[in-house]
């Protein structure tokens, strides 16, 4: 089997955009399996994707993975302004991360976010952020192998 294929999706037309919809579903189901509290919205997937079409480039990017001419995963990323009692830098946010299970362990996730990480990089943000569930077993060191560090302890309350 040959290696996957790493491409940043710069057209929002670009119809691997579509093949995402099924992958954040399962994504989310996958995080709520590891401690995740907040719901799926009806269609939250579909509304997702449009939102990562509207931003292509501009604010957020998109990369996939790809074997033959199946997408096998994808992660992305956006930028933000931090406030200005923080100084208004320009901050990056690792968004989402995601491999189908049969190509996961292979270096895919690897090399999508080191593109992504490149990206930010060339954009000039002074840090990126992350988030993980909580009891997912090896997403803090996959963080910590880029050189993320552990900063805040998020909790939420239900109503």
């Amino acid at each position: 089997m040959s290696e996957p294929n790493i491409i940043v999706i710069t057209d929002a037309s670009d119809p691997r955009l579509e093949a995402l919809v099924p992958m954040f579903e399962d994504l989310h189901d996958v995080m709520h399996s590891f401690g995740m509290m907040q719901q799926l919205a009806p269609n939250g997937a579909r509304l997702w994707v449009e939102g990562v079409r509207a931003g292509l480039e501009r604010f957020n990017r998109m990369v996939v993975a790809q074997q033959g001419e199946e997408v096998i995963g994808f992660t992305c990323g956006s930028i933000k302004l931090a406030p200005e009692y923080l100084g208004g830098a320009k901050v990056g946010h690792w968004t989402q991360l995601y491999v189908t299970a049969s190509h996961r362990r292979g270096g895919v996730s690897r090399a999508m976010s080191e593109k992504l990480h490149e990206w930010f990089k060339d954009k000039g943000v002074s840090s990126i952020e992350t988030q993980v569930t909580r009891d997912h077993p090896s997403s803090v060191q996959f963080a910590e192998s880029f050189g993320y560090e552990l900063e805040w302890t998020s909790l939420r309350k239900q109503l």
